[in-house]
This record gives C-alpha cells, sequence and structure tokens, in this order.
C-alpha cells in the first residue's frame, strides 16, 4: 500500500513493485503488524524540498518473522520473530561506530528514505533489528518501534531525569506523549501533562498520577498554573513537540530545565525571550530519532515496569486509506494499527 502522487487520504492505493534485495548484511522480513505515525501523513502530503521516488511505501513500524537473511548475518535465523528500530545509518562513519546512527549524515528512515512497512516485506540492516520482547501482544509490539524509543531518548538519555523532578508534557494524548507520561510515572517523576482536548484529558488522567492542564487556556493563565503546581519553580523537563511554543515552554522553565525539541506539529518558527534562556541556565536539546541501543533500553524498560501502549483501533492494511482519515480527524487516543495481511 502506497501512493504515486502526494495528496490527501484517498491517493494511497494498492500496488505491486518487486520483492527488495537481501544484502549481505540484511534481513529480509514478512511484516505481520505496523501502526500509523504522524510521518506517515507528511510524507504522503509531501515535505518541502524532500524528493520521493514514486510509488512510495510509507510506515516505520515493523514487527515480523525473518524471511532470509544475508551471508554475513551470524545472530539471527530464519523464522526470528522481530522489532525493527526506524533508523540507520551508513554503519561505518564515526557517529555510527559510537552509537549514534540517527546522527550519521546518511542516516535513514523506514517510510521516509527508502520503502517502509506498509507491504509485506521490508529488508533493513541487521543492526538495527531485535528479537521481540515478551509478555505483549502483537498490536502492542507494532505500537513500539518509533514512539517508545524516542519518548525513553527524550526523557532519560537527553534531560537525564531524576527521580522527583517535574516534566511537562505538551501533546500528551499524543503517542510519544503517551508513552512519555507511562516512563515518567515509572521513573517516579511529577507529571504535568498539556493536552487541548477535554475528552482526552480523561484518559490522560487514567494513565496514573498526572496534573493535566488544557492548553486551551491564555498563555498568561497556564503560566500561572504550572508555577502554582511547582511552588513557583517552573518544570525541570519539557517536552516540546510543537515548534511553535518554544518561547513559551522557556517561560515555564524552571533554573537548569531541559527542554527537548523533537516536533514542530504546530509551527518551525517561536519566538523565546533569550534572557529568561541564559539567566536560568537554560539546556535546549534537539533530537529526532533514537538509536539502536536506546531501542533495546526503552524496550528492556516497558518489559520491566510492565508499560503497555494505548491501543485505539485496528484496520487490514488494505484499508490503510480509511485508517488514515480516521488519524487526521485528530481525535484519537492510541495508536491505530494495520495488520499486514494483503
Amino acid at each position: 500500500m502506497g501512493f504515486s502522487e502526494h495528496g490527501n487520504y484517498e491517493v494511497i492505493k494498492e500496488f505491486s513493485i518487486d520483492d527488495p534485495k537481501v544484502s549481505d548484511s540484511n534481513i529480509l522480513i514478512r511484516i505481520d503488524m505496523t501502526s500509523i505515525n504522524t510521518l506517515d501523513l507528511m510524507t504522503r502530503n509531501g515535505i518541502p524540498g524532500f524528493k520521493f521516488n514514486m510509488p512510495h511505501v510509507p510506515g516505520s513500524d515493523v514487527i515480523g518473522r525473518i524471511e532470509a537473511i544475508g551471508k554475513n548475518v551470524t545472530n539471527f535465523s530464519v523464522g526470528d520473530k522481530v522489532i525493527v528500530n526506524t533508523v540507520y545509518g551508513c554503519g561505518k562513519c564515526q557517529k555510527c561506530k559510537s552509537g549514534y546512527e540517527a546522527q550519521c549524515p546518511s542516516w535513514k528512515c523506514l517510510g521516509l528514505h527508502i520503502n517502509g512497512s506498509y507491504s509485506e516485506l521490508i529488508s533493513v540492516p541487521s543492526s538495527c533489528v531485535s528479537i521481540v520482547p515478551s509478555g505483549f501482544s502483537d498490536e502492542e509490539l507494532s505500537a513500539m518501534p518509533l514512539h517508545a524509543p524516542l519518548a525513553w531518548r527524550n526523557i532519560k538519555k537527553l534531560a537525564n531525569a531524576v527521580e522527583g523532578e517535574t516534566i511537562l508534557v505538551r501533546g500528551a494524548s499524543g503517542n510519544v506523549g503517551i508513552f512519555a507520561i507511562l516512563f515518567s510515572l515509572a521513573l517516579k517523576l511529577n507529571v504535568i501533562a498539556l493536552s487541548s482536548s477535554p475528552e482526552k484529558e480523561d484518559k490522560i488522567k487514567k494513565l496514573g498520577k498526572v496534573t493535566v492542564l488544557s492548553s486551551n487556556k491564555p498563555i498568561e493563565e497556564l503560566n500561572k498554573e504550572v508555577l502554582n503546581i511547582t511552588n513557583g519553580k517552573g518544570a525541570d523537563i519539557i517536552l516540546e513537540s510543537f515548534g511553535s511554543t518554544l518561547g513559551n515552554s522557556v517561560d515555564l522553565a524552571a533554573y537548569n530545565a531541559r527542554i527537548i525539541s523533537f516536533g514542530v506539529l504546530t509551527g518551525a518558527e517561536s519566538s523565546l525571550n533569550v534572557r529568561k534562556l541564559y539567566l536560568k541556565n537554560i539546556s535546549i536539546l534537539g533530537t529526532h530519532n533514537a538509536s539502536k541501543s536506546e531501542f533495546d533500553e526503552a524496550l528492556e524498560f516497558v518489559s520491566k515496569n510492565n508499560i503497555h501502549p494505548i491501543i485505539n483501533s485496528s484496520f487490514n492494511i488494505k484499508e490503510a486509506s480509511k485508517a488514515q482519515s480516521m488519524f487526521e480527524k485528530h481525535n484519537l487516543f492510541g495508536k491505530i494499527i494495520l495488520k499486514n495481511r494483503f
């Protein structure tokens, strides 16, 4: 399933392409399930300055079984059930050798740079593949690859969260936001969640001990609420996926706070008070994806802490167009799963 031209959900159609080749260090996977991400819609709509080879197959999340392996692959066998990190690098540069594949100058993302998971088969380097953790359904596993590792990287690796700190999560009802809340609770952080939907606020509260605030309120009122909750201090960690609200995140940040910027859902431009930034000793860190080591750490963490993704609904892969239409309505809570049954 994919598209031959950019447009709305109606351009998603079924078509045939040649089976992917298996190079010496690659693994061929027969995909069982995938899930829908915002990236799928971005590629379908077209990304300014980014040229796609048409037809293009979107999708980044992969779980399935190994169909074939390259001659240099020794740590996997045909039939193994696996899960795939969404990003890999060239494997040769200093960043890759240091374990930072997402920072490789030639990094690739499934469904963006190469054909993705809305398909029967996919060929990926063995270096981005892991055996699936036990204790999870296939639907839950397919909800993890893109969002769970990114939430883990943001909170633990970049923000270096410490028990008792306060984290503020923008877009808390989004899928990275949900994982971020679940991880933060397991790490014993104080969680403030911002949401624009009253219906979703109730669902967020059911995740655990979370203070939920409406992001629809005037900025001045929101600022006062956050300061009141934190006894005038502000948030120690802010997860910033919107982009245009970065300036306000500086206002809400405590001294020595870490703001993690990983998206531009509401715009790529923001004005901020630089004086507040340096006087409060705030760090702003940007990121886009997790490395393979962080991917494995996230999987280990969800397994040890019994953290299960929230599943909204499931569709057959042939209903990908309908599923994307549902995703775009922005009234969802949890992941939409696609079952790759052609």
